[in-house]
């Protein structure tokens, strides 16, 4: 669980926390100039820094671009400063600079996200982070430009304008404050929620762990993940249980495939997933199968690294709910026919072939001297000594 909210915390990181230096160098550069700002705002970024390095490393690289950018912020304020001709008053220098920069980031978000993306490790999925960031760059935007446009109108009333611009500094200060209490409670109940949903392993070639992603973050996203999954089928008597797709998995809709499929969530066993889908299918006890073999297919949402497992029938089964209107047992020249007319998934026709060549698939009666039997039952019990 302490991985689990790790990774949330790292895929739903607060933007409030890329701002912070530059919205202490705001605050104190209104009420007591900009040195000041220096002295306070630099310091105070410095160690978030460091925070972040030891607290999020994954997401160091992202959060220092925002350090720079606040740099490049205070450092154009100062030009501003030195300038002979004052082009706006000193009081909303620093705000012009970062609202110049907030715009740049809007318009030119697609190029910026693409380097981000190839800059950043794949163990942290950053399409929440991105729209987090992107959603408080606007609102900030937004507050910045009435607040600049305000001044500007105050400012253009002459003598009389010094209180009102203090009063609008108030209340500009208010909003920036309650906007940011506001951003981190409301990133603090998302996190709370998200822990509850279902998170997905992000797998290499190999079927390393290298990150993790909410599901539906993943389906949704432009970049296709490869996650671990479990895929088992079920032998009896040379033929092969087979359930036919209703629901849009992969696009394979009415398509036959495994009975015993399912991904692989974030701190599940290989070993977990495949028990917890075969007892939400079947009501089996001790429950024997063997390891086969792996492969990678590319699905339409996903690319997925799966697992196959291989169990012949033990004991007298029953599907659980309306499964059993939706399977079939298909023989070796049924599936031969029909091989390819496209009613099988892109999954089952690779694992087809690998059960073809293990030998494993038996053509006569299936009893208690079968081959795939023995296999199964020698290698739950090199398992179970293992343990």
């Amino acid at each position: 669980m302490d991985n689990l909210r790790k990774h949330i915390k790292e895929s739903f990181f607060n933007p409030i926390l890329h701002f912070l230096p530059l919205l202490v160098f705001l605050v104190v550069d209104d009420f007591f100039g900009m040195v000041t700002a220096w002295e306070i705002s630099f310091p105070f970024a410095l160690v978030l820094l460091i925070y972040i390095y030891f607290a999020f490393k994954r997401i160091f690289t992202w959060h220092l671009i925002f350090t720079l950018i606040f740099l490049i912020s205070s450092i154009g304020a100062a030009l501003f400063s030195f300038l002979p001709v004052k082009i706006v008053s000193s009081e909303i220098n620093y705000e012009l600079v970062v609202l110049t920069l907030l715009i740049s980031f809007i318009v030119l978000r697609k190029p910026i996200q693409k380097q981000v993306v190839r800059v950043m490790s794949n163990l942290v999925p950053m399409s929440n982070n991105f729209e987090e960031l992107y959603n408080v760059i606007r609102i900030f935007a937004l507050v910045l430009l009435m607040y600049i446009s305000g001044f500007l109108i105050v400012e253009s009333l002459g003598k009389n304008s010094q209180p009102y611009q203090e009063e609008l500094q108030y209340v500009y200060i208010a909003i920036l404050f309650f906007l940011s209490v506001y951003e981190v409670l409301r990133v603090r109940i998302i996190r709370s929620k998200l822990i509850g949903e279902e998170w997905l392993p992000i797998v290499s070639n190999q079927g390393k762990i290298i990150g993790s992603i909410q599901h539906q973050t993943s389906l949704h996203d432009e970049k296709k993940y490869q996650h671990p999954v479990v895929r088992l089928l079920l032998v009896d008597k040379g033929m092969i249980l087979l359930n036919k797709l209703d629901k849009k998995e992969n696009g394979n809709t009415d398509l036959w495939d495994s009975t015993v499929s399912n991904h692989i969530v974030m701190e599940e066993t290989i070993e977990q997933c495949v028990e917890r889908t075969v007892k939400d299918k079947f009501a089996f006890d001790n429950f024997k199968y063997m390891f086969l073999s792996t492969y990678s297919v590319d699905c339409k949402n996903e690319i997925q690294y799966a697992f196959l497992f291989v169990s012949c029938l033990q004991v007298e089964y029953k599907l659980n709910g309306d499964i059993s209107e939706k399977t079939k047992w298909w023989t070796q020249s049924q599936i031969t026919e029909n091989f390819e007319s496209g009613i099988f998934t892109d999954n089952f026709k690779v694992e087809y072939d690998l059960l073809k060549r293990s030998g494993l698939l038996e053509t006569g009666k299936c009893d208690c001297n079968c081959r795939l039997k023995d296999v199964i039952y020698q290698q739950s019990s090199a398992v179970r000594d293992q343990n």
